[in-house]
C-alpha cells in the first residue's frame, strides 16, 4: 500500500519537535536512532516518553556529550527499560601509533530515524537529517526530513525496521555505569576530526614579490641579468630583507591574478630573483637593466640591449630592481593576508532565528546554555571578517595595491609554504 510523504524541508529552519512529539504522544512502539544526540533534544520530546516510557522499543544513539547520556538516565529514572538504549560506537582501525592507537576519526552512525507504530495497523517515520538535538528539533539547524505514514505492513517500513534492527546489533548496550566511556569515545571522535581540519601549521611569514607575465618568446633573461619593475610606493620591508622576487611568465596570460598564481607552475619561464635596490621617491634617471617589466596589469619582460633604462617617473610608484639568481623556482602556495588570530562573524540585520517547539526543556547546564543564547536570537551569518582589533601595519592600504584583488599581475604575497612538502604529507597521512 502507497505511504503518504510530507516534505519537511520547504525552508532548511523548520520546527519539527511538535510533529515528533504529537507522534510519539500516539505511539504504542518507537524505534529512535539518531547520530548524535544532546540532553536539551532528549528534552524536546522527552514529554510523551515520560508518559508512556515502555512505548520505547529501541533507541540508538552513535555519540553524545556527558550531560547527553546523563539525559539518558532521566529516561531510565522515567520508566524505559535500560536495555532498550543502545551506543553505537562506530567503526575504527589500529593507527599503529603510540598516542593514539587507534584510528579517532572514523566512519560513525549517521542515521537520522524515528519511527512510530500507531493504532489500527499505522505507522508513522520522520527520516532525515534531525538529530536528537535542540538545534536541529526546535528549528535552529538547517535540516530536511521527510514524514511517512501509511499502513505498518507497507515494503517501506519494513525497511526502515530492518534499518533499526542492524543498527541495534552494531551497537552496544548502554549503562550507566559507561557513560563516562562513552562520552571519551565522542571526544576522541572530535579530536580526531579536528587534526583532520589541517590549516596548514607551516606557512612562512616573509615577503615575496610575484611577477606574473608574459613570456617574451625570442629572449630569456641569463643568471646574473638585472631586471627592472615598479611596485605601489610605501611598501616596506623589501630592500632591507633582500626580498626575494619570483618571476613567472606564460605563454597567454590568466584571465586574472588568483588564476595566475594558481597556475603559476605550468609557467613557461620561470626566474627567482633578488632584489637590489629600491627607490621610493622614483629619484633614479637611469638605472642599470638587462630586462624591464612593463605595465601591472599585463606585464610584459621587455629586454635592454644596452644595459641602461630610463625610467618614466609614475606617480604612486616606486622603483626596484632585481638580480636573477636561478632560473627555476620551487614550488609555493602563497599567501597575501597576515597571519589572523581569529574571523569574527558578519551577522544579517535581517535573518534572525528563534527556538520553537514543545516548551519544558530541562534545567541542566546544556539547557540553560540552549535558554540563555536562543533567547536572544540567532543570526545568519553572511561572512567572515578578520577578528576586530586585528593590528594594522603601516603599510597595509599600499599592499592592497599589490593584492590579487587589485587585478594588478605584480604582487606581494606575505606568506607562503613549499607546495611539494605539504601534499606529501596530506598524503602520508
Amino acid at each position: 500500500m502507497a505511504l503518504n510523504a510530507t516534505v519537511l524541508f520547504g525552508r532548511p529552519q523548520l520546527e519539527i519537535a511538535t510533529l515528533v512529539t504529537a507522534k510519539l504522544a500516539q505511539s504504542i512502539a518507537t524505534s529512535i536512532v539518531t547520530g548524535f544526540a544532546t540532553p536539551g533534544g532528549i528534552s524536546a520530546i522527552a514529554a510523551p516518553i515520560r508518559g508512556r516510557p515502555h512505548s520505547i522499543e529501541t533507541l540508538i544513539i552513535g555519540a553524545s556529550t556527558y550531560p547527553g547520556f546523563q539525559a539518558l538516565d532521566d529516561l531510565i529514572a522515567a520508566g524505559v527499560p535500560c536495555e532498550r538504549l543502545y551506543v553505537h560506537l562506530g567503526h575504527t582501525r589500529i593507527s599503529g601509533g603510540k598516542k593514539n592507537p587507534v584510528v579517532r576519526y572514523h566512519p560513525m552512525l549517521h542515521s537520522k530515524l524515528y519511527y512510530m507504530e500507531l493504532a489500527d495497523d499505522e505507522a508513522c517515520a520522520f527520516v532525515g537529517s534531525h538529530n536528537v538535538t535542540s538545534f536541529a528539533l526546535t528549528g535552529l539547524n538547517g535540516e530536511a526530513a521527510v514524514m511517512l505514514e501509511g499502513q505498518r505492513h507497507s515494503i517501506e517500513f519494513g525497511k526502515i525496521r530492518q534499518h533499526i534492527d542492524e543498527a541495534r546489533l552494531q551497537a552496544t548496550q548502554y549503562t550507566q555505569d559507561m557513560k563516562e566511556a562513552f562520552a571519551w569515545w565522542t571526544r576522541e571522535f572530535l579530536e580526531g576530526m579536528k587534526a583532520e581540519i589541517k590549516i596548514p601549521p607551516d606557512w612562512i611569514t616573509v615577503r615575496t614579490i610575484l611577477i606574473l607575465g608574459i613570456h617574451a618568446p625570442s629572449h630569456t633573461p641569463a643568471v646574473g641579468d638585472d631586471i627592472y619593475f615598479e611596485l605601489p610606493a610605501g611598501i616596506e620591508q623589501i630592500e632591507s630583507l633582500k626580498t626575494e622576487v619570483h618571476i613567472f611568465l606564460f605563454n597567454t596570460l590568466p584571465s586574472d591574478p588568483w588564476q595566475a598564481v594558481n597556475r603559476a607552475g605550468s609557467a613557461r619561464v620561470k626566474l627567482s630573483c633578488m632584489t637590489l635596490g629600491v627607490d621610493n621617491k622614483q629619484g633614479n634617471l637611469e638605472v642599470d637593466a638587462d630586462w624591464r617589466i612593463q605595465g601591472p596589469t599585463s606585464p610584459r619582460l621587455i629586454r635592454e640591449p644596452t644595459g641602461k633604462f630610463r625610467p618614466s617617473a609614475q606617480a604612486g610608484m616606486q622603483q626596484v630592481r632585481c638580480e636573477v639568481q636561478a632560473l627555476d623556482i620551487a614550488q609555493f602556495d602563497y599567501l597575501f593576508d597576515r597571519e589572523r588570530m581569529g574571523w569574527d562573524p558578519i551577522l544579517s540585520k535581517e535573518h534572525i532565528l528563534n527556538p520553537a517547539g514543545p516548551e519544558g526543556r530541562g534545567t541542566d547546564a546544556e539547557d540553560v546554555w540552549f535558554n540563555k543564547y536562543s533567547d536572544e536570537g540567532w543570526r545568519l551569518v553572511e561572512g567572515l571578517t578578520p577578528r576586530r582589533g586585528s593590528p594594522v601595519v603601516a603599510d597595509e592600504a599600499a599592499l592592497k595595491l599589490a593584492a590579487p584583488e587589485s587585478g594588478n599581475f605584480v604582487l606581494v604575497s606575505l606568506r607562503r609554504r613549499p607546495r611539494d612538502e605539504h601534499r606529501r604529507r596530506d598524503e602520508n597521512n
